[in-house]
């Protein structure tokens, strides 16, 4: 088992589902998670937050970093 990050995406109160985000670096998920938050001129969008959550995960997940 090893230590990986899943990106959460939360609209509105309904959670988005992304399961098999998992991120091996901690920067490059909380990379997505504030684009996901942010429009492209920086401004926080309504209703629309994201974290990264550090789960254990097997050596042969797959991941996006």
């Amino acid at each position: 088992m090893i230590l990986a990050f899943l990106l959460v995406v939360v609209a509105g109160d309904e959670v988005v589902p992304t399961e098999g985000m998992y991120f091996r670096d901690i920067n490059r998920c909380s990379y997505f998670a504030y684009n996901l938050e942010h429009n492209y001129v920086g401004k926080k969008q309504l209703n629309i937050s994201a974290y990264c959550k550090p789960e254990m995960v097997s050596e042969e997940t797959r991941f996006w970093d």
